[in-house]
């Protein structure tokens, strides 16, 4: 094939890069269930009208995989790599082909499988000579068992998982475009409603999303740079725990919290400092809402602002008959687990009892999301927009209530790791590490 036939070739693929990157986050979870080694190889072919098509062959022969989104694009940009929609055998994506264009024409292919490194063969350049309909193959590749997850964050209409690997997984939209998540080892992750934001494993903090046409306002700043420990998506701002301390005691690795975008200095001026900093003090969790943030100090002591009404710091507000309602504020004592949402907030004592606070609906004074909170000892707790959810700590059983608590049905089993998002909830199965979600949308977000 010669140069100028390739490019005519590929010309008419150029929109579907974009296309490609819209299949690639859809609602579907990148399961990627295999339990065994899988084998095979890519393959590849020019068709008649010059564009080059992929596949995967499974090790044995057939049948031939062809995935959604296969085509590699025209025009593309030299050493870039463009990606297809997710491979699947048996039901299962096992990863992605990868693809770019070299400076002398040849098209260079490779896999990514889902939750580790990009894979190169030997055998894995497309010549500018092949003959059209003959399919080629490169050296066989052989993909393992993907690592458990370790961490789950649900989010308006995302959810994000981190593999033991630092494979970072995400899926569904935000604000109703679609994901691209960034390349690299991570830690941990937030989902928001329309950003998320991830540690890479050397502490740094990525986001992405809709994060710069909402949440920045000219006089903010982005995410700020150093390593971090912990990190939580609100509405419209973003808080994180510094990995180091600057103040005198520096014996434990928590630090200083740092809060940005469109609210963050919006929410401190209740009765935070005025810098984009929050409270000064070492803190060990941290959790962001729609306007107001809480975080539990190095005592184990609670520390919230932000909005009066926000569920957070507690106040008065006016209820739906206009009286004014007196909303209590973090309650005192050790804390070893705090989540905040839009109108109320909830939190593991030290003694793993269930604290629920805000002003999301109120019985004579009292938060009903503490209200219906069940009685025991939990390990785990998160707040959603229509049910808190929990895990025991004999059993390792979710227990949900709530709005929409009281309309699902929440999984059997024993789970590791919780996150409610607006309408559905995610957890971490412990019998094989992966996600079992479910909600009113529990169709889409099914893993």
């Amino acid at each position: 094939m010669t140069r100028t036939a390739h490019r005519a070739a590929v010309a008419a693929l150029a929109a579907l890069a974009a296309v490609a990157a819209i299949i690639a986050a859809d609602f579907t979870p990148p399961a990627s269930a295999q339990s065994e080694e899988s084998a095979g190889r890519i393959v590849a072919r020019l068709l008649e009208d010059g564009r080059v098509e992929f596949g995967w062959q499974p090790a044995g022969g057939w049948p031939r995989v062809l995935p959604t989104q296969r085509y590699f694009p025209a025009e593309a940009t030299v050493d870039r790599w463009l990606r297809s929609s997710p491979v699947e055998v048996d039901g299962a994506a096992i990863g992605r082909i990868n693809a770019r264009l070299l400076s002398d024409g040849r098209i260079e292919f490779a896999f990514t499988p889902t939750d580790g490194e990009r894979i190169l063969t030997d055998a894995r350049y497309f010549p500018t000579s092949a003959r059209p309909n003959r399919w080629l193959r490169s050296t066989e590749i052989t993909i393992g068992a993907p690592s458990p997850f370790i961490a789950v964050s649900a989010g308006g209409d995302t959810t994000c998982g981190v593999r033991e690997n630092g494979a970072l997984e995400c899926w569904g939209f935000t604000s109703g475009e679609p994901i691209d998540t960034p390349e690299g080892n991570y830690t941990a992750a937030s989902a928001g409603r329309r950003h998320t934001c991830a540690i890479r494993d050397t502490g740094e903090i990525a986001c992405w999303g809709d994060y710069p046409r909402y949440v920045y306002l000219p006089h903010e700043r982005a995410a700020p740079e150093g390593s971090f420990i912990a990190v939580s998506v609100g509405d419209l701002h973003t808080c994180a725990i510094a990995e180091t301390f600057t103040g005198t005691n520096t014996a434990a690795n928590t630090g200083e919290i740092e809060c940005w975008g469109a609210r963050a200095k919006r929410a401190q001026l209740y009765d935070a400092p005025g810098s984009i900093v929050a409270w000064p003090g070492r803190y060990r969790a941290i959790s962001a809402a729609q306007v107001g943030t809480c975080a539990i100090r190095d005592t184990g002591e609670l520390q919230c602002w932000g909005g009066a009404t926000g569920g957070q710091r507690g106040g008065e507000y006016r209820d739906n008959s206009n009286n004014i309602v007196s909303v209590p504020g973090p309650p005192e004592g050790g804390f070893t687990a705090v989540s905040a949402r839009r109108g109320y907030t909830c939190g593991l004592r030290e003694s793993g009892a269930i604290a629920c606070w805000g002003d999301g609906g109120y019985e004579n004074n009292t938060s009903l999301m503490n209200y219906q909170a069940p009685e025991g000892s939990y390990s785990a707790i998160s707040a959603g927009g229509g049910e808190a959810c929990a895990i025991r700590a004999s059993s390792g059983e979710i227990t949900c209530w709530g709005w929409q608590g009281e309309r699902t049905n929440t999984p059997t089993g024993s789970f590791s790791a919780v996150a409610a998002g607006d309408a559905h909830t995610c957890a971490i199965r412990k019998s094989d590490g992966e996600i079992e979600c479910w909600g009113t949308t529990a169709a889409s977000w099914q893993h």
